[in-house]
């Protein structure tokens, strides 16, 4: 497998950082002649940087330790709903494969004869209006407005459930009185909102990645944590993802230090599952094995390309990996590249995420037939869908 160079010392003091934040988040470069003095460079400029960035990470938590304080004490006011809320998120910014688990909880309470609405913040939509997301007028507007509107991760999820109501707003609360003016569910499934306090919720359920659950231990900016380890006591529900990808050793790490701050947490291991690849020009399924021995330009924006690529590769496919930043937006030029790069380098087609889809808003109708998407769901195991069923339904009785 190989990888996309950086042209530039920027992209590759990026790429220093990143593996500094979360060893998880490296993304691999091209070894140069140089490598030993411009690994000492690197390891210079990086420490250097984060080390500037330590009193922020100082007094973000202070400013987080304050805001909880005020919500615990009343001072800051609540909103409850008026039917249950279930909230999926992360204590980390990112990387722990969430969206798969939002799709799942809500397809198990549908399982579950219940009608659940979706509230998400619609992570990098260019508006901050409320906004209500249904199959028709998704048909209505076109790729680029959508993605404005929505952003990738809510279209990603409305691919999968076409019939789920969703509503939009970094105001949650806001969120979910249109939710429920509009739709009358008898749940609310919140996505990303673990630390958005103003509303309230009967469940929360945090996500981890099992090979490094807390990334570096340092709160944003010197590390990934959004807030203090020890908010996992107000979580009942954690997800430890990718258990497959860690030794038997690391799970049980993980599992250890989850319950070092709630012993009384759920703790359900999962995996990623591929499932199948879909087609860009006409959403047909391919089978997986239309992978093996295929040269494939692998391309994705996520914030752990090298899982993605790892899976391509166990998959049977010969990777060349380019990654791009997390939720970036494919620009013309960039696509018309990767195009161009597809055809001369002879590569059998293109393979990207489902949540990429979305921002490759400049891919032909004729080139889109060389380009798929991996088709992946969370799958719960030892007997972990049960557990999850039984934490859903004692929260949503009321």
């Amino acid at each position: 497998m190989t990888s996309r160079p950086f042209p530039s010392l920027a992209s590759r003091l990026k790429a220093a950082l990143l593996a500094r934040l979360d060893p998880g988040l490296a993304i691999p470069v091209e070894a140069e002649k140089n490598a030993g003095i411009l690994s000492r460079s690197l390891n210079f400029l990086t420490t250097a940087i984060l080390g500037l960035l330590e009193p922020l990470s100082v007094a973000y938590g202070n400013g987080v330790a304050i805001r909880n304080w005020l919500y615990e004490t009343g001072r800051l006011k609540t909103y409850r709903p008026p039917c249950p809320t279930v909230c999926v998120g992360n204590i980390t910014a990112g990387g722990t494969g969430k969206t798969p688990a939002v799709i799942l909880v809500c397809q198990l309470l549908r399982e579950m004869g219940r009608r659940p609405a979706l509230l998400s913040r619609g992570y990098g939509r260019r508006e901050r209006a409320v906004r209500v997301l249904t199959a028709a007028e998704l048909e209505a507007l076109g790729p680029r407005q959508a993605l404005a509107r929505f952003g990738d991760e809510v279209l990603t999820i409305a691919s999968h459930m076409p019939d789920l109501p969703i509503v939009v707003s970094q105001n949650r609360a806001a969120a979910a009185r249109a939710a429920c003016d509009r739709f009358a569910p008898d749940v609310l499934v919140m996505d990303d909102g673990f630390g958005h306090l103003r509303l309230q919720r009967d469940l929360d359920i945090l996500m981890f990645d099992a090979r490094s659950p807390f990334a570096n231990g340092r709160l944003l900016p010197r590390g990934l944590l959004r807030e203090p380890v020890w908010a996992i006591q107000r979580a009942k529900v954690a997800i430890v993802s990718r258990t497959d990808q860690c030794t038997p050793d690391q799970l049980a790490a993980t599992d250890e230090a989850i319950r070092l701050h709630n012993p009384d947490i759920t703790l359900i291991h999962s995996v990623h599952r591929p499932t199948g690849l879909r087609r860009v020009s006409d959403q047909q399924l391919l089978l997986l094995s239309h992978l093996s021995a295929k040269k494939v330009l692998a391309v994705c924006g996520i914030a752990r390309p090298n899982s993605f690529f790892a899976t391509l590769s166990e998959l049977g496919a010969v990777v060349t990996g380019v990654p791009f930043a997390d939720h970036h937006i494919f620009t013309k030029r960039e696509v018309e590249r990767l195009v161009a790069r597809r055809q001369s380098g002879g590569f059998d087609f293109m393979v990207t995420t489902e949540k990429d889809v979305p921002r490759l808003l400049n891919l032909s109708r004729d080139e889109a037939q060389k380009v798929f998407a991996l088709v992946v769901q969370l799958e719960l195991i030892d007997n972990g869908a049960e557990r999850l069923g039984k934490s859903l339904e004692h929260a949503i009785k009321r």
